[in-house]
């Protein structure tokens, strides 16, 4: 029988702090306490003031870990470099550490974090979020993980129409390392290769999941990203870091 994975979000967090020495700034914004433990809700900035600005998240569901080790792998890469005269990144490594830890989706008292943003009494997972994005940003990137799904797809809204280019461009980038989910529905939704960009408008839903909530603050581009979990997590990881590195590309190239 296969042994379930063990992780350990102390070990995130060394990785942060080493990958960012000398530069960026590392924050624990707040402090959840689960179970007889505590997690910090970290923060990180590069390029602080820079006109442009860059929302990149991950782990807001404990089981999807490539987001998390993607952001790991930006900064100890420095993938960030040849962006920063222009952009101002803020990360959010890991936005359900007890979940992560734990390897569910929900957080330790069992909720799924990304379908709070409607509502006003919240987790401080959700609080955290909300504040950050009290801010405008011009990108927002959530990664995310898919365990039903073959491939990679993403889910993409624009504030103006129509749509950009820039949800395909992602798709052609990371379609050489990573199958795309080439299904005509996918939850429920119709996809064309891989992109959905019927993400309902915020009136249309129940419960808000970030990315919504993120287009209600004014973000310009918003895009859920999903890979397969069936693939290895290096294949996982490059293609979310592809992802970025067109997104920074193209949007820069839009300016």
């Amino acid at each position: 029988m296969k042994q379930p994975t063990v992780r350990h979000f102390d070990d995130i967090v060394t990785r942060l702090k080493a990958s960012l020495n000398p530069v960026g700034e590392f924050s624990e914004v707040d402090t959840l306490l689960a179970g007889n433990r505590e997690y910090p809700l970290i923060k990180i900035v590069l390029g602080q003031g820079n006109p442009r600005r860059i929302l990149i998240s991950g782990g807001i569901h404990g089981d999807e870990p490539a987001g998390v080790e993607s952001i790991c792998a930006f900064l100890e890469n420095k993938l960030y470099k040849s962006f920063l005269n222009d952009w101002e990144f803020t990360l959010l490594p890991c936005i359900n550490p007890s979940g992560y830890e734990a390897g569910t989706r929900n957080n330790r008292d069992n909720i799924d974090l990304n379908r709070k943003f409607k509502e006003d009494q919240v987790p401080r997972e959700v609080t955290f979020v909300k504040q950050v994005l009290d801010q405008p940003y011009e990108l927002d990137l959530e990664l995310h993980e898919d365990g039903d799904s073959p491939g990679y797809y993403l889910y993409q809204k624009d504030q103006t129409p129509p749509l950009s280019s820039l949800g395909r461009a992602i798709l052609d980038r990371v379609e050489p390392i990573h199958p795309l989910n080439l299904a005509e529905e996918i939850e429920e939704i119709p996809a064309d290769r891989g992109l959905l960009s019927r993400l309902s408008e915020p009136d249309e839903m129940e419960w808000w999941p970030m990315a919504l909530y993120a287009y209600t603050r004014g973000c310009n581009h918003v895009f859920t990203l999903e890979t397969s979990t069936a693939l290895p997590m290096a294949i996982r990881t490059e293609a979310h870091l592809r992802a970025i590195q067109t997104a920074l590309e193209h949007v820069g190239e839009e300016a």
